[in-house]
């Protein structure tokens, strides 16, 4: 009887192809490529994303888009790249009234506006100013000087002997310092008695690379001459409470349409002023600070809180934790109380905004030093644009998204 074909009785192994080994390879090789190439997708999306404007962001992708902004920023801030960042130098154009240029840090283009500021006087800057160490300013200031334009400089004594403020004086530029154990903490420039810089931005490294910051350039002769008045008094050699019998200015003004108010320390009373301010609030009060621990002004919010007017303050690390803040205060009150995330540096503004159409700023911490005893000067402005530029650095400051 023939046997069948192929049914011999014997096992027959299966023939090894390879293929299981291909296989396995094949998926190797497909993760090699594909995990990579996703991850580059998300990382240019991510990227991508980040520059999308704020008001373009759906609710619900709001928590992404924060992460993506803090990351990117983060990583420039780190590697030094000159790329943007955020809105750190914006011109509210405004309709009858002069501009307004804003500048906020840690970023660089705060000390390119204040030089460019200097750079384009033609008779006369004035800089009151309790820190200078960027050689930058001070390049500039020597180089007005070198074309005639008239430059005196008041300072804080402590700060007398930094190498930019010595360079200017060997320069021949004239430099007054307060000589007191009170400081001299003011942050002012008057170009050509027209144009005025004013803020909490410090001239040095610190306050340009690390520290939350912001600065304004105003165009009006009548405001430029407040500051001017206290200036003199200054150069003349009356600071702190020497200055109280001479002080006598009602300190507002319309800049076109807008309502200004200027008030110095320790002669107005800026305490005071802030607080009837604040007393006109019906909505809601955002505060970015160094320093709070001023009673009256703690009092007035925590008023405010309890009436229900919502209270956001975001206050500096390590100022916040010192047994003389009023954060505890504010929060048994009802206040949102924020830590600042900026870790490298301080949050230094000294910024108050009021039903989203008033900005309180300048040097003035809102402290019993700063009202007593410190010369300092606060700014405050009525405008919706303005207050809205500075909501979203309130925003920025809390989200920790300027690359700290």
């Amino acid at each position: 009887m023939a046997k069948r074909k192929g049914t011999s009785g014997k096992k027959t192994e299966p023939r090894k192809s390879g293929s299981g080994a291909k296989t396995k390879g094949g998926f190797y090789f497909r993760w090699k490529v594909w995990v990579p190439s996703i991850c580059l997708a998300v990382f240019c999306f991510s990227i991508l994303f980040s520059y999308l404007p704020e008001d373009y962001v759906p609710g619900f992708l709001e928590p992404v888009h924060t992460f993506c902004l803090r990351t990117r920023n983060t990583v420039i801030a780190k590697t030094g790249l000159d790329l943007y960042r955020y809105d750190d130098a914006v011109t509210i154009k405004t309709t009858g009234s002069p501009d307004i240029t804003v500048y906020f840090a840690p970023g660089k283009r705060i000390t390119e506006g204040l030089c460019g500021l200097i750079r384009s006087a033609n008779k006369s800057v004035d800089v009151c100013i309790y820190d200078l160490d960027l050689q930058e300013v001070a390049d500039a200031l020597l180089e007005v000087k070198k074309q005639g334009v008239e430059v005196n400089i008041v300072t804080d004594s402590d700060n007398r002997k930094l190498d930019a403020v010595v360079r200017l004086d060997k320069a021949g530029i004239k430099i007054v310092e307060d000589e007191r154990s009170s400081i001299m903490h003011n942050k002012f420039v008057i170009v050509d008695n027209r144009r005025v810089w004013t803020g909490s931005f410090n001239f040095t490294v610190n306050g340009q690379n690390k520290n939350d910051n912001n600065a304004l350039v105003l165009d009006s002769r009548e405001i430029a001459a407040f500051y001017r008045e206290k200036f003199e008094e200054y150069l003349s050699g009356d600071f702190s409470t020497s200055a109280n019998d001479k002080t006598d200015r009602k300190g507002k003004a319309m800049m076109g349409k807008i309502p200004v108010q200027v008030a110095f320390s320790p002669s107005d009373g800026i305490a005071e002023i802030i607080c009837d301010q604040l007393a006109e609030a019906r909505d809601n009060v955002y505060v970015m600070a160094f320093v709070l621990t001023s009673e009256p002004i703690a009092q007035k919010l925590g008023e405010l809180a309890e009436r229900g007017v919502r209270i956001h303050c975001i206050l500096d690390r390590g100022q916040a934790r010192t047994r003389y803040s009023q954060s505890q205060y504010l929060k048994s009150r009802g206040a949102k109380i924020y830590i600042s995330p900026n870790s490298s540096g301080k949050m230094h503004h000294k910024v108050i905004t009021i039903d989203d159409d008033t900005v309180i700023t300048g040097s003035y911490n809102f402290s019993s030093n700063a009202e007593k005893g410190n010369d300092e000067n606060v700014i405050i402005i009525k405008n919706i644009e303005l207050a809205k530029l500075y909501n979203k650095e309130f925003k920025r400051c809390l989200n920790g998204t300027k690359g700290y």
